[in-house]
């Protein structure tokens, strides 16, 4: 068929597929267990009326804001009174701003903080709402019931946000390492006294910061840490033992090893039997393999200039191979093997050149003697051009007119590589013909006479690499090999002794308190970098934060320090220099928004807004269930008389209507479970206001069918087809239908904006089912109908609930 043919099948798959997935959604999820997880997920987040629980009412003071506002505004005019500097007068500007940008934001940054704090307790959807008493700005927090302890609840959303700086903790303290002995004894006594096993003491502490367990494991002899060399004689019988020693971290990312200090708590867990080693290291394991076949040929080479005799093909395999990586090689000779590279430096492009340089005054790096003008350069350049071009020598010439400090070896530059010289002067040297003398050719240190003294060349290549050669068996037996040492096949028989291992690290990993804190604050704001232009966080500090600051960056050069907000680490900057003036910028912000988001973080923590706890109720889960239980009731009872009521009236089309309004359901019912918009994290929450919104949405649905409908008899009484009368009554109907929908609309978004939580939750389900009542009443309902005026029913004016006319 045609493309018109399989277009006009996209739509009724399109949406045949989306009623599938509305209706999985929407169906309780008791009913459809066997669906996927993602079908599972969705569910209904109710409101603390019917889930129950606590709300808590946190009221926020503004008075300690208001009065840091008229503090600076003072010490601006103060400033511009006695004639500051710009810099001074714009740092307080920006303070001004900021203070005002936070009242501004204040409802939202607090909550921002508070919903972190009630998640942190296990709550998921948190419900945090703004509310407004006369002049006073409160916060309603949700406590749902799965939070047990209202106490603990009231004690972590109300506590002080708190701003904090802190220093890394890199230096062992003596009250930190006796911190470290006094728990390594306690441990170490819980095994001995109370018997218990260092099994159980490692898991139960083995998460600890700053500690670590590994479980029963065989240990080679070079493998055991520092201090645990006694576990080699050491029997099982003999139990824990405590010893101090250290572990090693191995390098990484150019850092070097790290030796940590520590206590351990170890024992042996068996005798000492041999086991296979898996050889890691291409070298040991090149070695093992010799000795498992010895007729194979194992060459190993330090980084150096390849040989002018290394076998081709053995150099096309060390350019194709990754350093640090294993490939399979075949040798001109026949030979394969197993090819190590440890490393690779191709050899640079290079050209052997001569030149002549006639500099200007203000050219890069010109003498102080050089006072020609740039036309005087070229016309001089030009000039000793004829007189190479005469047959002058050109080392002489360079000797005395070059003023470059090649004149001395006359004008030789030697071997020069791609990327050595500036691009005109490179494209020359590698494109001239040799003993050529060139024009003047511009750069920025003057203009150059450039001579090629032999054509380009080539260094050789550096590389350092282990192969290991076999001489029967081929690619096919290379390949064999180089899959044991991928997969950690190669091993040698040793001894290890199985052990068990608790350690306790005495070089610190946290943070240490500091006197700077949000009092000594003033502002946080987003700039850009000058030189960047990438986004940064500017902070600044009062007097008193300004000089803590400079001390706290001078003692931590090179240093992270710590910025907390709510006990929540938000940020670790590196301190690049000591910084006296009291502002500090933060960069690594990779977006504006994250930037964004760091200085709202940080503004919270300083912001001089206590909360306090004004009020609170509790829902008990049994009344909240009967809550729902009523609501659900009454919908349905509702439901079923407007059912019935549509279809004493309107008949075929009531039947019509129900269709729709049973669309209508499971696409509310739906659209409820999944996020706003289909792309956020927010979801609606479901209350009792929220109930009667989504009621009274159902009535707005009637009362739409019932308009067209009313259009649509009035047309078949008139002797219209079903299908003229169909599109007539939704004509007709539609600017009434428009107009008071609209209406309604703008009456939600009023109240979402003015109201609190309760009518909020109103007006956000009744603006949902208006607008889903909407385009199911004109879609689903239009389509239906149309689709009956394709079938004999149309001709029954009866039942549309309309007389027959007689002719």
């Amino acid at each position: 068929m045609p493309p018109s043919s399989s277009r006009s099948y996209l739509w009724p798959v399109v949406t045949a597929v989306v009623g599938v997935f509305v209706i999985l959604v929407a169906l309780p999820n008791e009913w459809k267990t066997w669906a996927p997880g993602f079908l599972q997920a969705p569910s209904l987040h109710l409101g603390l009326d019917l889930a129950g629980g606590t709300q808590l009412d946190f009221r926020i003071s503004e008075e300690e804001i208001i009065q840091e506002r008229a503090a600076v505004q003072a010490e601006l005019q103060a400033a511009r009174n006695r004639g500051a500097t710009n810099e001074v007068i714009s740092s307080l500007q920006l303070q001004l701003q900021t203070i005002d940008n936070q009242q501004k934001t204040l409802v939202e940054a607090i909550r921002s903080v508070l919903e972190k704090r009630v998640n942190s307790l296990g709550v998921s959807e948190t419900t945090i709402t703004p509310s407004y008493v006369g002049g006073e700005k409160h916060l309603l927090v949700d406590c749902p019931q799965d939070v047990v302890d209202v106490q603990k609840c009231i004690d972590t959303v109300g506590k002080t946000i708190k701003l904090e700086f802190k220093e890394e903790m890199t230096g062992a303290t003596p009250e930190f390492e006796a911190g470290v002995r006094a728990r390594a004894d306690q441990l170490m006594a819980r095994i001995t006294g109370s018997g218990e096993k260092l099994q159980t003491v490692g898991q139960d502490v083995g998460t600890d910061l700053g500690v670590a367990y590994n479980d029963s494991r065989p240990y080679f002899r070079d493998e055991l840490p520092k201090g645990l060399e006694s576990l080699w004689t050491r029997t099982a019988a003999q139990g824990p033992v405590r010893l101090q020693g250290s572990i090693t971290l191995p390098a990484s990312a150019g850092q070097p090893e790290i030796e940590i200090p520590g206590i351990f708590i170890a024992e042996t867990t068996g005798p000492r039997a041999a086991t296979g080693r898996v050889i890691l290291e291409a070298p040991a394991a090149f070695a093992q393999l010799k000795v498992e076949d010895p007729t194979a040929q194992v060459t190993a080479r330090e980084p150096a200039v390849l040989p002018a005799d290394t076998d081709p093909a053995l150099i096309a395999a060390i350019r194709t191979t990754a350093p640090g990586s294993l490939a399979t090689v075949t040798l001109t000779d026949g030979r394969a093997g197993v090819l190590f590279v440890r490393n690779y430096q191709a050899g640079a492009e290079t050209v052997d050149v001569s030149h002549i340089l006639v500099s200007y005054k203000d050219a890069l790096r010109a003498e102080a003697g050089v006072t020609r003008t740039k036309e005087e350069a070229l016309a001089r350049a030009q000039e000793l051009k004829t007189q190479l071009d005469g047959g002058a020598n050109f080392e002489d010439l360079a000797r005395a007119q070059s003023d470059g400090p090649s004149k001395q070896s006359g004008g030789a530059l030697g071997a020069i590589s791609r990327g050595d010289v500036a691009p005109a002067f490179e494209d020359v040297a590698f494109t001239a013909a040799p003993s050529v003398v060139s024009a003047p050719i511009e750069t920025a240190f003057g203009y150059h006479l450039i001579r090629v003294n032999k054509a380009p060349g080539r260094a050789p290549d550096t590389a350092g690499y282990d192969l290991i050669a076999i001489g029967s068996g081929g690619l096919l037996k290379a390949q064999t090999l180089l899959d044991r040492l991928q997969t950690g096949k190669v091993t040698r028989t040793e001894e290890a002794v199985p052990a068990r291992v608790l350690f306790l690290s005495l070089q610190p990993t946290g943070w240490k308190d500091t006197a700077l804190d949000g009092k000594h604050f003033r502002s946080a704001a987003v700039t850009t970098d000058p030189t960047t232009g990438l986004p940064v966080v500017q902070i600044a500090f009062d007097d008193e934060g300004a000089k803590l600051f400079a001390e706290l960056t001078k003692a931590n050069l090179g240093k992270q320090i710590a910025i907390f907000v709510g006990g929540e680490l938000i940020t670790a900057p590196t301190v690049q220099t000591e910084i006296t003036t009291g502002i500090a910028v933060i960069t690594g912000s990779s977006t504006f928004q994250a930037a964004r988001d760091l200085a709202q973080d940080l503004n919270t923590g300083s912001i001089p807004a206590p909360i306090y706890l004004s009020g609170q109720r509790t829902i008990e889960p049994t009344l909240g269930q009967q809550a729902l239980d009523a609501s659900l009731f009454a919908s349905l009872i509702g439901l079923a008389v407007t059912a019935v009521y549509l279809i004493g009236i309107y008949r075929l089309l009531g039947v019509v209507a129900n269709l729709a309004l049973a669309v209508y359901a499971l696409i509310f019912i739906a659209l409820m479970k999944l996020p706003l918009l289909l792309v956020t994290n927010s979801y609606v929450v479901l209350t009792l206001a929220g109930i009667a919104g989504a009621i009274l949405s159902i009535g707005m649905s009637v009362d739409l069918n019932v308009l067209v409908f009313e259009r649509m008899k009035e047309e078949l009484r008139k002797g219209k087809s079903l299908k003229t009368a169909t599109e007539i009554g939704f004509e007709r109907a539609w600017p009434s239908i428009r107009d008071s929908n609209i209406s309604t609309l703008i009456t939600c978004a009023i109240l979402f904006v003015i109201g609190t939580s309760i009518v909020r939750g109103f007006a956000v389900t009744l603006a949902l089912g208006i607008v889903v009542a909407m385009v199911t009443g004109v879609t689903i309902t239009r389509w239906i109908m149309l689709r009956l005026a394709e079938t004999p029913l149309a001709k029954h004016t009866w039942l549309f609930g309309v007389r027959q006319r007689k002719d």
